[in-house]
């Protein structure tokens, strides 16, 4: 295996003997690496006769994987074997709440008072939960002054998930029979880390991280949430060593609560040593180099407008619908369309997005896992084949698509997809029959990857010559946009997504620069 030549920045924030560091890594600087080399250097040199682990933890499950396979093909499997380990923040929340009922200080609302070993993501699987409870009021779980579990209506800043349940009882017999999501497991423990109000539970849970761990490495920092930045600040109250690595214009996980302001409290408030690593290894020409160490040093940058001569990898938007709206050039979005729900004919549609998807472009479609549950098919990939041949055939109808996938899911005659269901698959069938199509995906899905050529769809970037954008790190939108421009190794380009052609020659729209 060739090992890349560490800069003396990775080099700096790897080998640091001081207890606690803060790496700011800008895109395109090796962050997966750095964390990779920093988990076996810890492992072998620095920490090399604890009996304790060694413990990295991210966000997603997709970059717990990759995370793992970089570690142990460099370092070893061992290195990521207990008491080492590399898991996901929420995961460490299951492990934390697991913990206090272990120890009969929290009594979970199940038949044995633990808590479930399988924690979902959401209740979307439940059949008692609704993600349209208007004005009804919704349930979560929570902590009441003694330490017992209790059932809290949503007042004042508590926020239930979606979906979620508006029957009291129904949502205490589905928690009694060992259902139980990640919004559960954070609330709980939430609560329970109130230093005020839980002491004992808090000193279980510090005694628990001092015990377990010889060092905590957070990947992707600035996407902790609140609970995240308790969780970390209790490990350094219980004297474990940490770096952070992250950049707080890559922050996107708005939906978990991400607070990059939380964050660099967190830092400020303890004596982190601070290194910055900008981006050097993802670029490969100079524009792409330069427009990276404007957008890590904030300072004005120009984009330039696509042209239908230019060829592209992937092209990115905010969101979804933005892609699937898209008709002035071919991209897939290998994602679920909005307002897809739990209706078993819509679920067919995404496998079926899912199969194309992997077909054409190698990449696997988000909500598949989601859409499995609802149809109750772990495989369905004989089940697809005569439907993907009929979204192929440019002699078949959308209607007779649907047709093809009531047969093959066995779902009724009369099983209707909705009218968002059936625009989109107008859509995938043209999609289908095109040679050449892109892959589309959202900046959130985009986070980590790279190509040598991306397209941008956004509407607020300038790419008028004249004109300089400028960024400002509160607005989500615009930390979207800075991770959108930062995937590409050669080449970004900007189309905004709400102009009727996609020509270089149209004549520039009047708009105030961001």
């Amino acid at each position: 295996m060739i090992i890349p030549e560490m800069t003396d920045e990775q080099l700096e924030a790897v080998t640091t003997r001081h207890p606690l560091c803060y790496v700011k890594a800008g895109p395109g600087s090796g962050k997966t690496f750095l964390a990779s080399e920093a988990l076996g250097y810890l492992r072998y040199y620095r920490h090399k006769n604890q009996p304790k682990g060694i413990v990295g933890v991210t966000f997603a499950r997709s970059a717990v994987t990759e995370l793992k396979r970089r570690t142990s093909r460099r370092w070893g499997q061992r290195t990521v074997d207990w008491p080492n380990k590399v898991c996901t923040f929420d995961e460490l929340h299951r492990q934390l709440t697991r913990r206090l009922t272990e120890e009969n200080l929290i009594h979970w609302p199940s038949t044995d008072g633990q808590l479930p070993d399988k924690i979902y993501d959401s209740w979307h699987c439940h059949e008692d939960a609704t993600s349209q409870p208007g004005k009804k009021q919704k349930y979560i779980l929570g902590v009441d002054d003694y330490g017992r579990i209790s059932i809290d209506q949503t007042k004042s800043k508590l926020v239930a998930p979606n979906p979620c349940f508006t029957n009291k009882k129904k949502y205490e017999a589905a928690l009694s029979e060992g259902f139980c999501t990640h919004a559960e497991t954070r609330r709980v423990l939430l609560t329970a880390l109130d230093e005020k109000q839980h002491p004992k539970y808090v000193d279980v849970i510090r005694d628990y991280l001092n015990q377990t761990i010889a060092h905590l490495i957070v990947d992707e920092a600035f996407d902790m949430n609140p609970l995240d930045i308790a969780i970390v600040e209790n490990a350094i109250k219980s004297g474990v060593p940490v770096t952070l690595i992250g950049d707080p214009w890559q922050s996107l996980y708005e939906f978990r609560g991400s607070t990059p302001k939380g964050v660099q409290d967190l830092i400020d408030r303890y004596p982190f040593k601070k290194i910055d690593m900008p981006g050097k290894h993802r670029y490969q020409t100079k524009e792409m180099l330069d427009l990276s160490l404007k957008l890590f040093n904030d300072k004005p940058f120009k984009v330039k407008r696509a042209s239908k001569a230019d060829d592209f990898q992937v092209v990115l938007a905010h969101d979804w619908n933005t892609l699937w709206d898209e008709t002035r050039i071919a991209v897939l979005p290998a994602g679920r369309p909005s307002k897809i729900g739990k209706n078993p004919i819509n679920a067919t549609f995404i496998l079926l997005l899912n199969r194309l998807a992997k077909e054409r472009l190698g990449y696997e479609a988000t909500g598949i896992g989601e859409a499995r549950r609802v149809i109750g098919s772990e495989e369905e990939l004989d089940t697809l084949d005569q439907p993907l041949r009929v979204l192929q055939d440019p002699e078949r109808s959308a209607e007779q698509v649907w047709d093809t996938l009531r047969t093959a899911f066995c779902l009724p005659a009369d099983t209707e997809p909705t009218k968002t269901a059936k625009k989109r698959m107008n859509r995938l069938v043209k999609l289908a029959r095109t040679e050449d199509v892109w892959l589309g995906l959202t900046i959130h899905q985009a986070k980590g990857l790279e190509w040598n050529n991306v397209l941008l769809l956004d509407n607020e970037l300038s790419t008028d010559t004249k004109t300089a954008n400028k960024l400002e790190q509160k607005h989500q939108s615009h930390r979207r946009i800075y991770v959108g421009l930062t995937r590409a190794r050669q080449m970004v380009r900007v189309v905004d997504a709400t102009r009727k052609n996609y020509d270089t020659e149209e004549p520039p729209v009047e708009k105030v620069p961001i």
